[in-house]
């Protein structure tokens, strides 16, 4: 487990880098920083990807940590999302398909909250704090 979730790491950190690399901060638009928490009948989901997609423009992400908690990345090194309103996407990173010793990983979050998610957030200017409480049912 430890080395597929290494492995999506890898994977995530790098796209933020190589986008990044294409991004200036002079053409980045207004921001406001996200944090939360991500839990499923109020249980903390560990190792799920959240992403923030705007009606126009580059989305941010992050994955949970040990305790569920998030912190949104535009792009790499700057945290936050755009300001404005946001379709939310939670779901399990995929199983890395190039290890053939990764195990495979198991999707716990309900098909409501992954493609034509029903989740939707508004971001501000400064401090947001934005938590989902998703349910099984």
């Amino acid at each position: 487990m430890r080395k597929s979730l290494r492995a999506v790491l890898f994977v995530f950190l790098s796209g933020l880098l190589i986008s990044a690399c294409s991004s200036r901060p002079d053409d980045q638009p207004e921001l406001g920083k996200v944090k939360g928490l991500v839990t499923l009948d109020s249980s903390p989901l560990v190792g799920v990807l959240v992403q923030f997609t705007p009606e126009d423009g580059r989305g941010s992400q992050s994955l949970t940590d040990q305790d569920g908690k998030y912190e949104l990345m535009y792009v790499y090194p700057t945290m936050g999302a755009k300001v404005g309103s946001h379709t939310v996407t939670i779901n399990t990173p995929p199983t890395d398909d190039s290890d053939p010793e990764a195990p495979k990983v198991k999707e716990v979050v309900p098909e409501k909250y992954r493609k034509n998610s029903i989740l939707k957030a508004e971001v501000k200017p400064g401090e947001n704090d934005i938590s989902f409480d998703l349910q099984t049912r």
